[in-house]
């Protein structure tokens, strides 16, 4: 969307600019005007009732003027300005020679009527409810009414109301209940929700994950505590942490070839099924294929040990 048909919240019409006669031997037409008289404004298309507090305003350096609001249609500046409680915020300033400045110039020499419109950014809002009152400018107003405080000129225009219905809304078309203005604070809203659900999501995700994580090392733990029953073997601190670190696989497959040492079970030795067994285990194999006994004719629970001290290594 152009910028100039952007509804603005911050931009007001508030009176009308004089543009001075063209005299010999100056270059620069000036122009002057009230820009804000210090009075409440009630025919913005945003805001029901207004005020600037005249006493906290601020104007720094030279101000823009601008030609319907579009920093590319620039036409003159600021120069200087008064701000008073009687005649409220004044404004007198140069136009420039380009083609914006020149147009405001000839259309104001053939009487159109340019008005003022001022781009005012607060940096605080203050809403007094309906019931309440609140003094500013050196009067008393009675609320519901909104006041800005420290409100920063940022830029003027010379506006032609009424030649171009985007730019009556910008400057001060009365819409309260502008759809534009209010699809954009929805946007923010929805975006805000979307960020919220995510991170609530990624927080459900994570505390599943930590629960999921205390389920396995507990089982884990119980696992390893009923093979040292089935073995009839206290493991020791190091053995312990092996199993615990162990995959699920890995753990299951030695449990299993464990007990089957400890009851004296042959395990079958097609060629087929030894070739399926991890590498890591293969030397519990040859302790079952020599009944239990080790190469130098060990018991069966020394070879047990002895298949312990082999896996650990094999680790």
């Amino acid at each position: 969307m152009p910028e100039a048909e952007k509804p603005n919240q911050y931009c007001f019409q508030l009176g009308q600019l004089s543009v001075d006669s063209a005299e010999g031997g100056k270059k620069k037409r000036t122009f002057s005007g009230i820009a804000y008289s210090g009075e409440v404004i009630t025919d913005h298309w945003f805001w029901d009732r207004i005020i600037f507090d005249l006493d906290s305003m601020q104007l720094k350096g030279r101000i823009p003027a601008l030609l319907e609001h579009r920093s590319s249609q620039r036409a003159g500046a600021i120069n200087t300005h008064s701000i008073n409680h009687q005649t409220g915020l004044t404004v007198i300033g140069d136009l420039m020679s380009n083609e914006f400045g020149t147009q405001v110039a000839q259309d104001s020499d053939d009487g159109f009527p340019w008005q003022m419109s001022v781009r005012i950014e607060p940096s605080a809002i203050e809403e007094i409810q309906a019931g309440a009152s609140v003094t500013v400018n050196g009067k008393i107003h009675q609320g519901p009414i909104t006041v800005f405080r420290g409100g920063r000129i940022r830029e003027v225009s010379f506006c032609a109301l009424g030649a171009d219905d985007n730019t009556n809304a910008v400057a001060a078309n009365h819409n309260p209940k502008s759809n534009t203005f209010n699809k954009e604070d929805t946007n923010v809203t929805e975006l805000e929700q979307a960020k919220a659900a995510q991170k609530k999501a990624e927080e459900e995700r994570d505390a599943a994950q930590t629960e999921l994580k205390k389920f396995k090392a507990e089982k884990r733990t119980e696992d390893i505590a009923a093979l040292e029953t089935s073995l009839n073997k206290q493991f020791s601190a190091d053995e312990k942490k092996s199993y615990t670190d162990m995959d699920d696989v890995s753990f299951n497959f030695l449990s299993q070839q464990l007990k089957q040492f400890s009851a004296g079970t042959q395990q079958p030795t097609e060629q087929s099924k030894v070739n399926n067994i991890p590498n890591q285990f293969a030397h519990l194999f040859s302790h079952q294929a020599n009944g239990g006994q080790s190469g130098n004719g060990q018991a069966q629970g020394s070879a047990l040990d002895n298949a312990f001290n082999q896996f650990a290594a094999a680790k």
